[in-house]
């Protein structure tokens, strides 16, 4: 089972010269701990990489002060990535409520996972409506590049929420009209998905004090999951005495419950059995596909670390199945965040950075109080966006 590593308390029995001895012998070993917790510190700092208190207290800032009156009349419409999914669904609902705060009307397409084409389903849905605005959220621009083209053509403009465009994965020209600006540090959706790899490597990093030996479970077939790979195996590079023990990869029809994933998974933990941490960047892995459980059953003692930070995945950090979400963002910030750059676009101003960042998650820090819960941001981005576009 992936859990904390704890000590054993020994039964101190004897005489005080013995109880002294023992004392003492804690004390050595205290500090031999301590020095080496401050030496594996100091490494990362000088490797540039940030201590285990950093990533624990996240790079999240602010949303925007000012922002223009919210554009009346208008239409949205949302393409889900899959309604079925606690993290798609928890998306448009956020989206829902900013723009019913902004005044507009709402249209929800679920893109169901694209079973049955249902991306490109979905937009065409939305495209026959003739909205103002689509935002289309977290699934690869190359799946609907010509319904894209077509909203081109009618002057529809697209914001691609944790999605590249299609320029950006060298498929095609670039077809989202509106930017999105997470950031300062993620100004862009390839600085968003490749920081989203080497926070999750930063967490390894700093967790194991520079040592953590890894079993990695490397998404294939989109080009964000290469951007999240390589900004993970680039970040993980810098820490000297870290290392991929092996990996276990998958694509999307690989994840089903107990499917091909978990097979390679199980063999990588029988191969490598002195890997100290099994990593994947998503809670599905852990969740909806058996991972963690798989871990659990292999009597594997490396920590599991995850990414995202559903409630299924913090229920799992709780029950002692996962470790930590070396990475974790506010989903629903990030709808409200979306809608403001819409609101910006459609007033024809500029996008501007939005203060959305990535946070560590692991069960004495930034957990959510309530099962279930999905991450809570402590910062109250509602109530700012609605100060910033002056409702109420």
């Amino acid at each position: 089972m992936a859990r904390l590593k704890s000590r054993s308390l020994a039964a101190v029995v004897g005489a005080v010269a013995a109880s002294a001895l023992m004392l003492s012998a804690c004390s050595d070993n205290s500090s031999a701990s301590s020095g080496a917790t401050a030496q594996g510190s100091s490494t990362l700092a000088a490797s540039g990489l940030p201590s285990l208190d950093q990533v624990l207290k996240g790079n999240e800032s602010t949303p925007p002060t000012t922002s223009p009156q919210p554009a009346k009349g208008k239409s949205v419409w949302w393409i889900s990535c899959g309604q079925q999914t606690q993290s798609c669904a928890s998306y448009a609902a956020a989206g829902k409520a900013a723009a019913e705060a902004l005044g507009w009307d709402f249209h929800l397409a679920d893109g169901n996972l694209n079973q049955a084409n249902g991306y490109a389903t979905a937009m065409r849905t939305a495209l026959a409506a003739h909205p103002d605005a689509i935002v289309e959220d977290a699934f690869s621009c190359s799946t609907v590049q010509p319904e894209l083209q077509q909203a081109k053509q009618q002057g529809v403009p697209v914001l691609g929420l944790e999605t590249l465009d299609c320029s950006d994965a060298n498929s095609g020209p670039s077809l989202f009209t509106i930017p999105m600006i997470y950031s300062k540090t993620y100004p862009d959706n390839k600085a968003w998905w490749t920081g989203w790899g080497a926070w999750s490597a930063d967490f390894l990093a700093a967790d194991s004090n520079g040592t953590a030996k890894v079993i990695t479970s490397m998404g294939q077939g989109d080009p964000q999951f290469d951007l999240l790979n390589n900004g993970f195996k680039s970040e993980l590079a810098k820490c000297a005495g870290c290392s991929i023990a092996g990996d276990a990869p998958w694509t999307v029809s690989d994840l089903a419950p107990n499917g091909p994933w978990v097979t390679a998974l199980r063999n990588s933990l029988i191969k490598y059995p002195d890997a100290d941490y099994v990593w994947w960047p998503f809670d599905t892995n852990g969740v909806d596909s058996g991972g963690a459980k798989a871990v659990l059953q292999s009597g594997s003692k490396a920590k599991v670390v995850s990414g995202i930070g559903t409630g299924p995945g913090l229920d799992l950090i709780r029950s002692g199945q996962m470790y930590a979400e070396g990475v974790a963002r506010s989903s629903d910030w990030l709808s409200w965040a979306a809608m403001d750059e819409v609101n910006r676009y459609l007033n024809h101003q500029p996008s501007v950075p939005e203060g959305v960042g990535f946070i560590s998650i692991d069960k004495t820090h930034n957990l959510p109080s309530a099962s279930g819960q999905g991450y809570q941001t402590a910062v109250p981005f509602e109530q700012l966006y609605k100060k910033a576009w002056g409702v109420s």
